[in-house]
């Protein structure tokens, strides 16, 4: 019996590796043609955001700092595989993308393999096409983000996971549970698919007597093999267990506050670049319990903040999350820090795979796909549950494109069955199911794609974030031209309007630069950068009484800065207000002892003038520096 198998198998085996290979060569193609595009845009070179804080990382890694010193505050994997393909290739960003490129098309392959074991030839080799022409698909291979490796750990995980639920052999189920860890070390809340997955091991061998623990138990030492490491060594470097990183209070926060929209905002206005994002949750933690903090009880002081909120104003809160369910099924792929439609300028791929498959086609379709293989749903219901704890997972901090990336391989899987199945379906299935089954899909269709957010509005916080890096370069005319660009995708981009300003200050154009910090707060009026940007405006042109109720706005929501509070007491003191002047100068020297300008400002001021009952008397001086 087992040499008469053997040949089927091994010939099913070579079909379907032809087949996947050939899938994965037509997704690097496209995903070459596309790169190919882009050589000449600034997006090529000019790295931003989330991406230029990768790149620093690995450079540091590959240049011998393998362990680090802090616990990661930002999910390690794809800085260490940066690290790798400089190590291997160099770090020229058109090398970077064209290593990942390839492993895009990689994730193609595998997720082909996924769908020929879940549901049969047709729909494996449909899902690998569908991944490969899928337009955030293609835009994630080619940025320098972390989304690359979360679409190969994805596609990996359910090609295993079909082997698994096939049959569950020893080395199958460990290396489910490893790749899982692999993926959770890019994609955090990737860690709740355990969650459902060590259950279903648990349900699907019941009947194995005292085995059944067995590939449960062997799921979970996969896990462990590979996130125990990690843990150790944040124990080690930071003096606490944290099993992947310690931004977990803060990303609760942002998602989970007074002012939150269901997308990403920095936790101070004007400062989402991933450089500031460790030091101000530090700081503002610190500022406010007036002391040193662990990165435990920095994550802890944001969740209790977030707890408070959700208890205090129960109401809002779930109209906050029905708007974060809203735009997790949109069909914009929301914005962090660069979005696929500005690089759609340069790229025809981007353009046309952005018209005829992006998120608002696939969802229905693979609503559709639920329909038609719902006679298989024993057999299907991890992908359901994986589905489902996800999506809860994404709702519950705040919703991002890229964060959202990994659902696609699970939709992409039904969407291929539908697609497949839908003559066999429409023909044999009850008139009645198959009305409903269309229904639902338009129904679908038309939620996914209402206008709950704005294309124009991701382009313009890309051309915000490009021009934030122009002007870090010192390339003035270029930063003014992204940010005018920014305004006008979007006349409500604050944080342009502001840096806009800033460069126009750079310039000499001290007239422009004050509307525009005057525009920026009619934008956003507790913007504290721009109140401090504008009363240097009013302080150097004559206006210190004026500068100085700017001042105070700023600093009020702001951990203690030195160097403003000193900007402040120049203000009182050409103001003709000596007594403040000096309590500034006394308070700076509290927050920042060697600071010799405060300490001359101090001397020059004069004796015995006590202070007046101004806002700087008032400064509570903590523990943190400015």
């Amino acid at each position: 019996m087992p040499a008469t198998n053997s040949a089927p198998e091994a010939t099913d085996r070579r079909d379907r590796l032809r087949w996947c290979f050939g899938i994965a060569v037509f997704a690097l193609g496209v995903r070459a043609i596309h790169l190919w595009a882009l050589r000449d845009s600034p997006l090529i070179d000019v790295l931003i955001g989330d991406a230029l804080a990768y790149t620093t990382w690995a450079r540091e890694i590959a240049a011998g700092d393998w362990l680090g010193r802090e616990v990661f505050y930002q999910a390690p994997l794809y800085p260490y595989f940066l690290a790798v393909v400089h190590t291997a290739v160099g770090d020229g960003a058109l090398a970077v993308r064209a290593v990942q490129i390839t492993l895009g098309a990689v994730s193609c392959g595998l997720l082909a393999a996924a769908g020929w074991g879940f549901f049969g030839r047709r729909a494996g080799v449909a899902a690998g096409l569908l991944l490969a022409v899928y337009m955030p698909a293609i835009f994630a291979d080619s940025t320098i983000q972390k989304s690359v490796l979360d679409l190969l750990g994805m596609s990996a995980l359910l090609w295993i996971l079909s082997g698994v639920a096939e049959q569950p052999r020893p080395g199958r189920c460990v290396a489910l549970g490893a790749v899982l860890a692999a993926l959770v070390l890019s994609r955090e809340n990737a860690l709740v698919f355990a969650a459902v997955l060590a259950p279903w091991l648990l349900w699907r061998a019941r009947s194995s007597g005292s085995r059944r623990f067995a590939p449960a138990l062997l799921f979970l030492l996969g896990m462990t093999a590979v996130l125990g490491p990690v843990g150790l060594r944040n124990a080690y470097v930071g003096g606490g267990f944290h099993l992947t990183t310690s931004q977990l209070g803060p990303n609760f926060y942002i998602g989970n506050n007074p002012a939150a929209d269901g997308t990403y905002g920095p936790l101070r206005a004007g400062r989402g670049d991933a450089k500031y994002e460790r030091e101000d949750a530090k700081a503002i933690a610190e500022a406010s319990l007036g002391r040193a903090l662990s990165p435990a009880e920095v994550s802890r002081f944001f969740l209790d903040r977030a707890f408070d909120y959700i208890a205090s104003r129960p109401a809002d809160w779930l109209r906050l999350l029905g708007r974060k369910t809203a735009l997790a099924f949109n069909a914009v792929e929301l914005v962090d820090t660069e979005d696929p439609y500005t690089y759609a300028e340069s790229s025809p791929v981007l353009r046309l795979t952005g018209v005829v498959f992006h998120f608002g086609v696939l969802a229905p379709i693979a609503l559709f796909g639920v329909f038609c293989t719902w006679r298989d749903r024993s057999r299907l219901l991890p992908l359901y549950a994986m589905f489902v704890v996800f999506t809860a997972s994404l709702i519950v901090f705040y919703v991002v494109g890229r964060y959202r990336l990994p659902l696609a391989p699970i939709l992409i899987l039904f969407a291929a069955a539908g697609v497949v199945d839908a003559p066999r379906f429409c023909r044999s299935e009850p008139s009645l199911r198959v009305a409903a089954a269309a229904a639902t899909g338009v129904v679908a269709a038309v939620f996914c794609n209402w206008p709950f957010a704005d294309v124009a509005t991701m382009r313009s916080v890309t051309h915000y974030n490009l021009g934030n890096e122009l002007a870090a370069r010192e390339r003035t005319d270029d930063a003014i031209e992204q940010y005018r660009t920014a305004i006008r995708l979007f006349g409500g981009n604050a944080l342009a309007t502001h840096n806009l300003g800033v460069m126009l200050a750079r310039q000499g154009d001290l007239a422009g630069a004050r509307a525009q910090f005057e525009r920026a707060l009619v934008l956003r009026p507790g913007y504290s950068d721009a109140h401090i940007n504008l009363a240097r405006m009013l302080q150097e042109t004559g206006f210190p009484e004026e500068a100085i109720g700017h001042f105070e706005a700023g600093l009020r929501s702001v951990p203690p800065m030195p160097g403003v509070w000193f900007e402040l007491g120049r203000a009182y003191a050409d103001a003709g207000r000596p007594g403040s002047a000096r309590a500034c100068f006394e308070a700076v020297l509290r927050l920042d002892p060697t600071h010799e300008e405060a300490r001359r400002a101090l001397a020059a001021s004069p004796e015995g003038s006590a202070p007046e009952p101004a806002f700087a008397a008032s400064v509570c001086v903590g523990d943190a520096s400015g």
